[in-house]
């Protein structure tokens, strides 16, 4: 073989190559795309305010509030808007509490408001969590009976999520459809976790993930997986009610500081203001914030059962 037909070869196997590595470059593009528009959802955000969306969803706090809204059943809603609302909401409420209650109070208000809408994320989040777990059981039999039929994982997802009701049947169609783009099942079902994170779900993510890699009984295992997610559901149900007296006693706890505050105020307009301005005053009113603060952290920290 001469010289020339050499070159003319590697040439030619040289220019193959970037061809392969640029389409698989390109597909890679392509399904990233597909995903992110995917995980943000329909929320239709155009022009500018979606060009801020997507910066602030590449932002660690934008990701945290976009997996908060998605795991509490709002991936429509935009991260950034849904944080600009709540800043102005709560700016809002701390204006108009000034002008009765006084500036530190109004300070004290805007950040409660934050917090306050930051907490019922959490417990929406917290309720679709546990209607998901109370479904796991349910799911894990229906991948069983799949997996019996001899259909692929993918094939037995897309059934399960026709069968169960919400929200299992958004999240297992999610997952399906992030499988069906060319996403691995461990990154679909972590991105799953990572929405609606709770032990159940990891241990059926671990055992799906091992039976791909490694192969194994996979039948017999989600079948046992099914009866002790039965069982912890029982469980979770009976702590849950034995629980709640000492939640409600922590709220309790902070509506009675709250309440003192508003009726000082009325009794003696701006005294909290008068009282933040003297060094004795500063010192009752943050011994009085971190004794209710504490009374409210003890009594949830009582109730709160990991199972």
């Amino acid at each position: 073989m001469t010289p020339g037909t050499i070159a003319a070869l590697l040439g030619a196997t040289l220019v193959l190559g970037l061809v392969t590595v640029s389409m698989w470059q390109s597909e890679r593009a392509r399904t990233r795309t597909l995903l992110d528009n995917a995980e943000a959802g329909p929320s239709g955000a155009v022009g500018r305010l979606g060009y801020l969306d997507r910066k602030f969803r590449g932002t660690s706090l934008g990701r945290r509030i976009g997996l908060l809204l998605a795991g509490a059943g709002l991936a429509s809603v935009s991260p950034f808007t849904f944080s600009l609302g709540s800043v102005a909401g709560a700016l809002f409420v701390a204006v108009v509490v000034e002008g009765f209650l006084g500036q530190a109070v109004a300070v004290v208000v805007f950040g409660v408001v934050l917090a306050s809408v930051r907490q019922w994320l959490l417990r929406q989040q917290s309720k679709r969590i546990e209607a998901f777990i109370g479904q796991l059981p349910d799911l894990a039999r229906l991948l069983s009976n799949g997996a019996s039929a001899g259909l692929g994982l993918r094939r037995s997802l897309e059934l399960a999520a026709r069968e169960l009701a919400e929200p299992a049947r958004t999240e297992v169609h999610q997952v399906s459809s992030e499988l069906a783009l060319g996403e691995s099942i461990q990154r679909s079902l972590g991105h799953m976790h990572e929405r609606l994170p709770s032990r159940e779900l990891s241990v059926l993510m671990h055992t799906l993930v091992i039976q791909q890699r490694a192969g194994g009984a996979l039948v017999m295992a989600l079948s046992r997986i099914a009866a002790t997610l039965e069982e912890r559901k029982q469980l979770r149900r009976e702590v849950r009610t034995a629980a709640t007296g000492s939640s409600f006693s922590g709220y309790t706890v902070i509506l009675m500081g709250g309440f003192a505050v508003v009726v000082m105020n009325l009794m003696s307009p701006g005294v909290i203001d008068k009282m933040l301005g003297m060094l004795l005053g500063q010192i009752a009113l943050a011994l009085a914030v971190g004794f209710f603060v504490a009374g409210f952290l003890l009594l949830r920290r009582v109730g709160k059962v990991d199972v």
